[in-house]
């Protein structure tokens, strides 16, 4: 796998919700609103403690972090990292195997 110096192009909520539209013939303003209703509740069942499975794409969840001792890279000091949350995706089997 060769590496490319060039960033690949970001697709953002609007981007996503045009191609909706496109291919659903909804209005731009209407599939924006469904993309943000979706990443809503997303982040609501995270928040909440679940796991987000979406099927083809893969699962979200959070996981608990420990407290760790860091450094900091510019003074060399150690610094006390706090335990914390963090999401995590897993990709499902067949987005992988398409990689």
């Amino acid at each position: 796998m060769s590496k490319s110096s060039a960033k690949p192009e970001t697709l953002g909520i609007p981007e996503l919700a045009a191609k909706l539209a496109e291919s659903h013939d909804l209005t731009k303003a209407k599939a924006k609103a469904l993309m943000d209703e979706l990443r809503d509740n997303i982040v609501t069942g995270l928040l909440a403690g679940h796991k987000v499975s979406i099927f083809g794409l893969g699962t979200f969840e959070v996981r608990a972090t420990r407290a760790k001792v860091g450094r900091n890279p510019k003074t060399g000091e150690k610094i006390d990292i706090p335990a914390g949350r963090k999401v995590v995706f897993k990709a499902a089997k067949g987005l992988k195997e398409q990689m």
